[in-house]
């Protein structure tokens, strides 16, 4: 079953971390773009995109400055409506589903911590998963939360044009994947530290090829 570092974000933090990311795409800024302009480092960004820690408000007056809007504006999400997001369906089922498969989990595990967050969530999940056609419409909070559930980075799910972020996460999976068969029952992508994609690789490598015998 998957799991995040802590339980389900209350509904007011999804709508922050949601509405963060809808003013970054409104301005059309990258993630990095943002970060920049915010002063933060990536690290520190993911863990309050990801629901480890919450936003503070220095964060949420560096993300307005950084934005060019009112720290109103990003803290009282409540105050706009609930949008949605139209996403390229085939690529971003595919890492949702890469998702699940890294958990050791069934798309039916997902779908049921989503509903119990929110039903419309769950609902999104779903469409998301069966869809026939080259895009789908998504509730804005639906990806982060997914992100949270499978303790990976927000972008991975947010930005997927991201190189940088694919090649890490997907380093990092096939490092859990490799820890799980030869029996770790947890990882946290927490403990693995900075440590880059090809050192990452090397290790799963390591892990699959078993002691040496010489």
């Amino acid at each position: 079953m998957g799991r995040g570092a802590v339980g389900p974000p209350s509904r007011y933090s999804r709508r922050v971390v949601a509405n963060v990311d809808r003013l970054r795409r409104d301005k059309g800024l990258t993630v990095g773009e943002l970060l920049s302009r915010a002063g933060m480092t990536k690290s520190y960004y993911q863990s309050r995109a990801g629901f480890s820690l919450p936003y503070n408000t220095n964060d949420i007056e560096a993300l307005a400055a950084a934005l060019g809007v009112t720290p109103e504006e990003v803290a009282s999400p409540e105050t706009t409506a609930r949008s949605e997001m139209r996403v390229a369906a085939a690529p971003l089922a595919a890492r949702v589903r890469r998702l699940v498969q890294s958990q050791a989990a069934a798309e039916d595990d997902l779908l049921e911590h989503l509903a119990d967050v929110d039903p419309l969530l769950a609902d999104n999940a779903r469409a998301l998963l069966d869809a026939v056609s080259h895009t789908v419409v998504l509730d804005e909070e639906v990806l982060p939360l997914i992100a949270h559930w499978a303790d990976v980075p927000t972008e991975y799910l947010t930005d997927y044009t991201d190189a940088t972020v694919t090649d890490r996460t997907d380093a990092q999976l096939e490092l859990r994947d490799a820890m799980r068969a030869a029996g770790a029952s947890s990882i946290r992508f927490r403990a693995l530290g900075e440590m880059s994609p090809d050192a990452l690789r090397a290790i799963a490598h390591s892990l699959r090829s078993g002691p040496d015998d010489t």
